[in-house]
Order: structure tokens, then sequence, then C-alpha cells
């Protein structure tokens, strides 16, 4: 079975008002499925490798993503949060990601460990600092700057707040944009399934 996409609103199968051929676009049954799927998946859950990239710390220390994964362990997650020092929906979703990953790392029976990196896309370090003071962020966080706020390309974020959980390989295992009570159910969920991995 075949599926029939006009160029113009003008098209109906195929021809133009006037009785004249038009273009047309083919796409069968199979690629209308895999385009489907892919949009359908996209913004929640995925298994695709994150482009390699660097942040800055507070000391002005460049950290490149890929170099700091490679010392994780099999067994360990990164929490990758995407925030704003203008964005108060981040506020509010940055105490939660602290307390989510406190409650992973003590219920892991198994020594996986959950790391949370606070990203601060489009502030500079002074900002990063005092928003790090703002919202007590601990020994445990690392406090990061993007001052170009390059992570909406490279990273394909869309808006603040997002985050992604990242495995060793800089696979994307979750991805929740926005601050939503349903997207910390996901994480908690998600965080409380990976802590009983073997």
């Amino acid at each position: 079975m075949r599926f029939t996409f006009f160029y113009k609103k003008t098209f109906w199968n195929g021809k133009k008002s006037d009785g004249r051929k038009g273009p047309r676009l083919l796409i069968s049954k199979k690629s209308l499925s895999i385009l489907i799927l892919f949009l359908t998946s996209w913004g929640t859950v995925s298994s695709e490798p994150l482009s390699n990239f660097a942040f800055y710390n507070l000391k002005k220390e460049r950290i490149v993503l890929s170099d700091s994964l490679r010392e994780f362990s099999k067994k360990d997650l990164l929490i990758l949060n995407f925030t704003g020092s203008t964005c108060k929906p981040c506020k509010e979703q940055v105490p939660i990601l602290q307390r989510l990953t406190k409650q992973a790392n003590l219920l892991s029976q198994r020594g996986h460990k959950v790391k949370l990196w606070i990203v601060f896309v489009g502030d500079d370090f002074d900002t990063g600092k005092e928003y790090s003071k703002i919202l007590k962020l601990e020994k445990e966080t690392e406090t990061l700057v993007d001052p170009l706020a390059s992570s909406y390309d490279q990273a394909k974020i869309n808006g603040l707040p997002t985050v992604f959980v990242l495995d060793g390989k800089q696979e994307i295992l979750l991805r929740i944009e926005g601050f939503t009570e349903a997207g910390n159910v996901s994480l908690e969920n998600f965080l409380n399934s990976f802590t009983k991995r073997e």
C-alpha cells in the first residue's frame, strides 16, 4: 500500500485544479512506520549517543564530556541538567534532582553510582558561582557553565530545563524536557530500576 502526499494544497490525486499533473511524493507504508516510530520516541527515551562537547567548571577549566564519561564505570550514570539563572522552573527542579541523585546512591546496593552535573546555559562564570550558592549546590554536584549557549545546538535541546541521563558510552538513556511532575516521576522510576540492576 502506498500513501500519497502532495506538494501544494491545490493538488489532489497528483493533479492541479486545472487538470494538469503535478509533483507527488510517494512514501511506502514501511517508511511511514519508521518515521512515526522515530517521531514518537524523540524526546522521551532513546539510546542515542550525545555528540561530544565541552563545558567549563567554576574554576574556568574546560571539561570535555567524553573524557569525563570515560572515567565512569559501566555501573555509573550521569544526570546532566541544562538550566539557567533566569529560568524559574529550573530553580525548582534542581533540589529535586539533588534529592533523587542522593536517594539513588543510597539505595544502590550493587556499586551503581549516579552523578549530577548542573550546566548553566548562557550564563557567565560569576552568575554560575552566584546561583551555585543560591541553589546550595553541594560538593557531589558538579556546577558547570556554557557561556556561549552552545548546548542548544550540540545537545539539541529546545529549552530549559532539560535533563539527560547518560551512561559511560555517552548514550542518552532518558531525556526530560521541561519541569513537570510526570518528568520527575519518570526520572525517579528510571533511577529506582537502575539501582536494582546487576
